[in-house]
């Protein structure tokens, strides 16, 4: 069964399209494309309305990728679009994923620019935003973390609090957000909201930080970029760019 029709452009020599629509079957006569489906017939191109077909709206996509130098790990910083319109942007690169929502691009100088973003609730415990803390006490009725040393770690409300037995780090769980903290000479504390966990007495706690406020970019030794667009209204896009820095490990 056809899941996605393609066409073919007689200029270009060669399959350049891919589309939504799936028909019953389809024909081009007089320089218009008229299709069957569900025993309807209908002819393409004649309103305004872009991206509906069988009285469904679907979204337009393409994909370019960033390869050059392919044998350096590099840092992708931003995306910049010559578009009429800001697109949704979903971001993978050999080593993790990212993305920018359509609101968060910004018009500067006749383009749209966003930073590249980790995608939310991301934990990456090799990343800057994650900082390990050390072994706790755990007080259920109070929902407090205590540690019997100050620690200096770089710990905010906010914050999202995970906790492991494992010393590789590597089953974590989160339990709650920061809501407050104490730290004195000897002893510290740390207050969530909730716990959506029981932790147990010598877990290792780990604070992590807001993944996409925290976000410093991609690596990778190459980005592929999946744009998004939404919209019924015509639109157009001219090109794509990325900052883009060698990663020095």
């Amino acid at each position: 069964m056809a899941i996605e029709t393609i066409s073919y452009s007689v200029a270009a020599k060669g399959w350049n399209s891919f589309h939504s629509f799936i028909p019953d079957w389809m024909i081009g006569l007089n320089s218009s494309l008229y299709t069957w489906k569900n025993g309807d017939l209908y002819k393409h191109n004649t309103n305004l309305k872009r991206n509906r077909y069988y009285e469904v709206d679907y979204s337009s996509t393409i994909t370019p990728i960033f390869n050059q130098e392919p044998m350096d790990n590099k840092v992708y910083k931003t995306l910049a679009l010559w578009s009429n319109l800001a697109w949704k942007a979903d971001i993978t690169t050999d080593f993790t994923t990212g993305a920018i929502d359509s609101d968060l691009f910004k018009l500067k100088e006749g383009e749209w620019y966003g930073y590249i973003r980790n995608p939310i609730n991301t934990v990456d415990l090799g990343s800057i935003s994650s900082q390990g803390i050390g072994e706790a006490t755990w007080n259920n009725g109070a929902l407090t973390f205590t540690f019997t040393f100050n620690f200096t770690a770089s710990v905010s409300i906010g914050d999202d609090i995970y906790v492991t037995a494992d010393p590789a780090l590597i089953a974590v769980q989160k339990v709650g957000t920061v809501t407050a903290f104490t730290n004195s000479s000897g002893s510290s504390t740390i207050t969530i909201n909730a716990a959506a966990i029981t932790p147990n007495n010598g877990d290792f706690v780990v604070a992590v930080k807001n993944s996409q406020a925290e976000s410093y970019g991609l690596r990778g030794s190459y980005m592929e970029v999946k744009l998004t667009s939404t919209t019924n209204s015509a639109v157009e896009l001219f090109t794509v760019s990325s900052d883009v820095m060698k990663s020095y490990p």
